[in-house]
């Protein structure tokens, strides 16, 4: 029977075999699946660099900022809105919002997106108005509010202030041994083990240096909660206005508008998330918010606008250097000034699995919100980079 079989038999059937090997490994073998599917980013990445939708008459650097994150950063899908010094709103965006290029929707200035970090501008907001309200000052011990901190083994926690929480010099170390972190590192403290304060050593002593600290923003989180009697996402999504936009607090699912991340683990087991990583009830003062570009712009505008102390405020007592663009925390962003008599721009940004989020406000109060469903290979390098392109555009008026 096989002498009968030519040379194009045997050739189909071991091309056949070929194809059924391939898929098979791939099939089985989650993570190579996962690593195939990052080697492909360049394909769609092109596809969606060259689907980009803006509003007319806008700046059309708001394009080129899509595209570079696009093309470098490993975000297929993003938002951009820009409001003006004058109050003139713009916005482009681009990409799709399932994984695959054609085969989805594209992505409109109503997608969802997480903020991740960013979502400290509401927490740091609606503290500086309780300090504006008498209801507390920046000095105020988080202790006297915080009662279950009673009998600390670190002494210095009782003098731990609400102005070290905001600009992350509370003596919280997230790279110590224990993380004091709400991100599954360390012990669970915040918010159901708020006791657990009394058994942890500060990582520093307070105000001596500056460490970022999302155990810090859930405290406040619990501050906020605590002097109006209502639970913290209750009392944002009404002093905010959450009804009339499409700002929602997140779970560990998806949401129907929302867009997909581009993220895959690529360790041995290769199936974590984004959804079901984190523990987002944790999560909510410090990384819990999601909505579009254009909501998140107009929110950050009208909080720069506030009386000071705002969340352009940076803090007297801070000795922090504002020429380097990720050392000067203020109230609740990065003031980055790199040279004395040149224009000041004020950043918060964030990133989680697959998604990163970027504020910038200006000194006469125009404001750039960016949203991108990948992070950079190097967050911290590649971020930079992308502040100081929006700065020079800020800067150029």
């Amino acid at each position: 029977m096989f002498q009968r079989l030519s040379k194009r038999d045997v050739l189909v059937v071991m091309v056949l075999v070929l194809v059924m090997i391939f898929f098979g490994y791939y099939y089985a073998n989650n993570q190579a699946r996962n690593l195939l599917w990052l080697k492909t980013y360049p394909i769609r990445a092109e596809f969606s660099a060259r689907h980009i939708s803006c509003s007319e008459d806008g700046p059309t650097w708001l394009a080129d900022v899509l595209r570079y994150q696009t093309k470098y950063n490993n975000a297929p899908a993003n938002q951009i809105a820009y409001i003006e010094p004058s109050g003139t709103l713009h916005h482009c965006e681009n990409g799709y919002i399932g994984e695959y290029p054609l085969l989805s929707d594209s992505v409109t200035e109503q997608t969802r997106f997480r903020y991740a970090s960013v979502t400290k501008l509401w927490t740091a907001d609606a503290i500086l108005q309780l300090v504006k309200d008498d209801k507390l000052s920046l000095d105020t011990p988080l202790a006297d509010i915080i009662s279950e901190i009673d009998a600390p083994k670190d002494a210095r926690m009782m003098d731990i202030t609400i102005r070290q929480l905001l600009t992350h010099r509370a003596g919280f170390d997230r790279y110590s041994v224990f993380g004091q972190d709400m991100f599954n590192i360390g012990k669970d403290i915040c918010p159901n083990h708020i006791n657990e304060l009394n058994n942890i050593t500060l990582g520093f002593e307070p105000d001596s240096k500056t460490s970022y600290s999302n155990l810090g923003y859930c405290l406040l989180g619990e501050v906020i909660s605590r002097l109006n009697n209502q639970s913290y996402t209750d009392l944002i999504a009404q002093q905010y206005g959450f009804a009339d936009s499409t700002l929602q607090f997140i779970t560990n699912k998806p949401m129907t508008d929302e867009v997909s991340y581009n993220y895959v683990e690529t360790g041995l087991t290769g199936v974590s998330d984004i959804y079901t990583e984190f523990n987002y009830e944790a999560l909510a003062s410090a990384a819990g918010l999601s909505g579009n570009a254009i909501d998140l712009a107009q929110q950050a505008h009208s909080m720069a606008a506030k009386p000071t102390p705002n969340i352009l405020s940076i803090d007297p007592k801070s000795a922090c250097d504002i020429t380097q663009i990720a050392e000067c925390y203020g109230y609740a962003m990065v003031t980055y000034q790199p040279q004395p008599n040149v224009p000041m721009v004020h950043y918060r940004d964030g990133n989680l699995f697959g998604l990163s989020s970027l504020v910038a406000i200006d000194e006469q109060g125009g404001v750039v919100a960016l949203l991108s469903n990948g992070t950079a290979d190097n967050v911290m390098e590649d971020s930079n980079k992308v502040k100081i392109m929006i700065y020079e555009h800020l800067t150029k008026r």
